[in-house]
């Protein structure tokens, strides 16, 4: 079952929500937050990419992932893993630019969590639409593990 929001317990839905993220075969329940200002996209499929930190995850993703992902962050910068499904892709914040590995990923949340009814079994949905683009970002004061735009909030919502 996804985890409770620690991120943002005092902001209305859809703003924050737990779910689990599928990664490479692996799932991971994490606090997901929702920024109406991020906005990331993959350049070759152009699909949305959500933000997940490093730290929230690293332990917890495939061994052969997680390797690649603790040597990049180390600086030593390996050359994308094709069997991974590892894309970079630039980003820009306020910060400057940088590049992020990123690969295929999934959500599974439960969609009362993002306002939707539901009836008699808990409905949950599950997308594959996007990249999961990693950072090494110390904890925000706020306690979320994944930042998300509202388009993929809103796809979500509505399968």
């Amino acid at each position: 079952r996804p985890p409770p929001c620690r991120a943002c317990p005092m902001m209305p839905r859809p703003a924050c929500f737990g779910a689990e993220l599928s990664v490479a075969g692996q799932v991971v329940p994490l606090s997901v937050f929702c920024d109406t200002g991020f906005h990331l996209q993959e350049p070759l499929s152009g699909r949305a990419v959500v933000l997940v930190r490093f730290g929230a995850v690293q332990g917890r993703l495939p061994p052969a992932l997680g390797t690649y992902l603790e040597q990049h962050f180390a600086g030593a910068a390996p050359l994308p893993v094709p069997a991974l499904g590892v894309r970079l892709v630039p980003c820009t914040t306020v910060a400057g630019h940088c590049i992020l590995p990123a690969v295929p990923a999934a959500f599974v949340v439960c969609r009362a969590s993002l306002g939707s009814p539901a009836r008699g079994a808990v409905e949950q949905s599950e997308t594959e639409r996007f990249y999961a683009a990693f950072a090494d970002l110390p904890p925000p004061p706020d306690g979320w593990e994944v930042l998300v735009g509202s388009e993929t909030v809103s796809s979500l919502a509505h399968g």
